[in-house]
């Protein structure tokens, strides 16, 4: 368990340095001790955090998948009313071409 001994004891010994070897060893020693406890506490969290991340992922696949379904549906509406239009525009010319002779014929 890290203490305050233990961290004035890191404080000293980081402010000395260099160091003599078996004060070197105890530096590293604390060192690797705090790295130890602090990814300890930190584990939890990073485990949450990647689920979330792994969750996410999944539902931005579904959403990329759909809009390109929805992209896909799009683009069929849009050739839908293109071809509609030339049809009314093709119906249009031959309604007009009717009246005109209908005219032509009656007067």
């Amino acid at each position: 368990m890290w203490d305050e001994t233990k961290q004035q004891r890191l404080d000293d010994l980081r402010q000395r340095e260099p160091l003599p070897d078996d004060e070197q060893r105890t530096l590293e020693a604390l060192l690797y001790e705090l790295e130890q406890m602090e990814w300890a506490e930190m584990r939890p969290s990073l485990s949450r955090f990647l689920r979330d991340q792994e969750a996410l992922a999944a539902d931005l696949g579904q959403l990329q998948a759909r809009n390109a379904v929805i992209g896909a549906l799009a683009d069929r509406y849009a050739d839908l009313l293109e071809r509609a239009k030339a049809q009314v525009a093709g119906l249009t010319r031959e309604r007009d071409a009717l009246r005109r002779e209908y005219e032509r014929v009656v007067h």
